[in-house]
């Protein structure tokens, strides 16, 4: 069984991931994947290059990825280039992953309902938590301004509405000992069934 995890930006999906590889599933996370082919690809180094300029490489010739994170949260035409570049190898990459193992799979896609993988998944788990939870932790973590923060969540699908496609909702709003706690119900609850 292949579950798709996903929910918004600084929502926790990396805190449900880590718990469920934990109890032994195997997890792919489409951000690392995105991160390795940015690193190792030359090809995709050349597209970045070419699409967006040499002011978005550091000065040993690599991709700078906050530099890139402030003009694609800033210009819609322009994240969509990026995309265009990354996620059909991304996709392909995360699958390959996933099918390798004999296990059940997790994919951790932040854009997976965006991109209509939540179609391809067998089962759709949605982190949730409230917006401002997010953008506290947004700052905290990239140490940014709210504005900026406000302006990185907007482009993803509104948590809401994420929620609708969801088979199962982890509720992030909470400790961190509560949220692995219902990590572990819906592990036992899924693995009752035969599905996990």
């Amino acid at each position: 069984m292949v579950i798709g995890l996903t929910g918004g930006i600084a929502s926790g999906k990396s805190l449900v991931s880590r718990t469920l590889n934990g109890f032994g599933l195997t997890v792919v996370d489409a951000d690392d994947i995105g991160r390795e082919i940015m690193g190792r690809d030359g090809l995709v180094k050349q597209e970045v290059v070419k699409t967006f300029g040499k002011g978005v490489l550091t000065e040993e010739g690599e991709i700078n990825r906050e530099k890139l994170a402030r003009i694609i949260f800033n210009d819609l035409e322009r994240r969509r280039a990026l995309e265009g570049i990354l996620h059909p190898r991304i996709r392909e990459e995360m699958w390959r992953r996933a099918q390798e193992h004999s296990g059940d799979a997790v994919l951790e896609v932040p854009l997976l309902i965006e991109t209509g993988g939540h179609e391809r998944v067998d089962l759709v788990v949605v982190v949730y938590a409230m917006r401002e939870i997010q953008i506290q932790r947004l700052m905290r973590r990239d140490g940014i301004s709210a504005e900026e923060a406000i302006r990185r969540i907007d482009t993803q699908l509104p948590l809401t509405e994420k929620v609708s496609h969801a088979d199962y909702i982890i509720n992030n709003n909470e400790s961190v000992k509560e949220t692995e706690e219902q990590v572990w119900r819906f592990y036992q609850a899924t693995k009752g069934k035969g599905t996990v």
